[in-house]
Formats: C-alpha cells, structure tokens, sequence
C-alpha cells in the first residue's frame, strides 16, 4: 500500500499543470494529515517533500527548512506516514547535490514514470488510484 500511495503522490506532482486537491488527496491516500486540512498547503508540502523547493525560494525562503516553517505557520502537518520519511530525505538529498552542481532538480519529473508504471502494474491509473488505497490504516 505504501509504494502505491506514494505512486499516487509523485504521479499527480508529475502531471502537467498538477491539481492541488489531487495532490491533497493523494498525500491524505498516503497517511499525511494536517491540522487544517488545507488541500493548497498540504499539495505545497508535497511538492517540498518530493519535488522542489523553488516556490519557497521565489517567495524568499533562503532554505527547505524556511519554506517548511512558514507552511507549518499556516497549516501544520500533524502526522507523517513512516514510509514518506526515507523517501523524503532521498528527495532532498538528491535536490541538494542538483544545487550544489548549480541545477533545479524536480525529482517527482524524474520519478513519475515510475510511478505511472506502478499503478499500472496494480491495474490502476493516475486519478482513479485513489479506491480506497490508505497506506498507513
């Protein structure tokens, strides 16, 4: 359930012109839950997790970790599946060795036909996924 609910995540994040109440859902699909339930935040956080930081730097974040805080400012993440964590970390990893070669890195571009391939795989598609997959119940 994990690999598929994940999939679902970097799929949307990898769509043209992705949807944010996708994004939302699919990270709910995931285990994530926030205070607010603010389907923008909670798609922003997403995209941190595991595709990019560059909105935070265009609006002034010098790092992550700001744009993080200032998300959390307005709708905290509360819970945090255990299988997002590595995957998350592996993301920044990878982002922060693109910045040091001078490079913006959207790692959910790079891993969305992985992702596709799994949902596939499991005889599902990008938007119907979501059948009541719930990695972390």
């Amino acid at each position: 359930h994990d690999r598929l609910a994940l999939a679902g995540i970097v799929a949307e994040l990898g769509k043209s012109g992705p949807d944010n109440k996708d994004i939302a859902n699919a990270m709910r699909d995931f285990g994530f839950r926030s205070r607010d339930n603010n389907d923008e935040i909670i798609a922003k956080n997403a995209a941190l997790y595991f595709d990019s930081d560059s909105e935070g730097r265009q609006m002034g974040c010098a790092t992550p970790q700001t744009y993080l805080q200032h998300l959390n400012d307005i709708d905290p993440i509360v819970e945090v599946p255990d299988a997002a964590v590595f995957v998350a970390r592996t993301s920044f990893l990878f982002r922060g060795l693109g910045a040091l070669l001078q490079q913006q890195l959207h790692t959910s571009k790079r891993w969305s036909k992985h992702a596709h391939i799994a949902l596939e795989e499991a005889g599902l598609e990008v938007a119907p996924y979501r059948l009541g997959i719930s990695a972390s119940k």
